[in-house]
């Protein structure tokens, strides 16, 4: 059983691409070097956020160490009224969403 697609897709613009490996080799050296790069990119942004941390601790209404579940519970708030009011304007003809 394959997990993984035998072809990878890729779109930029109005041009499309599909990568299809020609043997099993080159479809394990794809996806390695995938799951590589993919593993890669979480540990950059991780560092780059620790960065942006370390700067934005310095101000005083930036959540402290016993305070990020109050924070995430903030979050989670805003994140409601958001989809909510997305929904409400939804229905009231406040806001029209078109398909591309």
């Amino acid at each position: 059983m394959c997990l993984v697609d035998d072809d990878i897709a890729v779109s930029a613009s109005s041009y499309s691409w599909t990568i299809e490996p020609s043997n099993t080799f080159a479809q394990i050296i794809l996806i390695v070097l995938f799951f590589y790069l993919f593993f890669r990119h979480f540990l950059f942004v991780l560092m780059c956020m620790d960065i942006v941390i370390s700067w934005l601790r310095k101000f005083s209404w930036f959540p402290k160490e016993g305070r990020r579940f109050k924070a995430f519970i903030h979050w989670l708030i805003a994140l409601g009224l958001l989809i909510g009011f997305l929904f409400v304007g939804d229905l009231t003809g406040w806001l029209e969403f078109i398909p591309q």
